[in-house]
């Protein structure tokens, strides 16, 4: 899936745009994902996963509705996604491997 998007630098450059937006507001970088993708007009939800016997992460998830991201934050991530692949162009439709 990396490779499809646009390999492993490219993910690292996120990573590391996303680690410095979550030290901004005290959050996890998954925090920070989950506020971006909410934000976006066209999604009404997240399906967000949890590992059996780690309830720390309930906490931790609720932190994604206790900030909003600034223009500049948006801006960061949108700079690093357009390098990227369109997935859904690349790969088709989520489930498409499964019919």
């Amino acid at each position: 899936m990396i490779d499809s998007w646009g390999g492993w630098a490219l993910f690292q450059e996120l990573l590391i745009v996303l680690k410095q937006i979550a030290s901004k507001y005290s959050v996890s970088i998954g925090n920070v994902a989950v506020r971006y993708i909410l934000d976006k007009p066209t999604v009404g939800g997240v399906i967000i996963g949890a590992r059996l016997g780690l309830s720390e992460h309930l906490n931790d998830n609720t932190k994604t509705f206790q900030f909003i991201l600034d223009n500049d934050d948006v801006e960061k991530i949108d700079t690093v996604s357009r390098k990227s692949q369109d997935l859904y162009r690349v790969i088709g439709d989520c489930g498409d491997e499964y019919r």
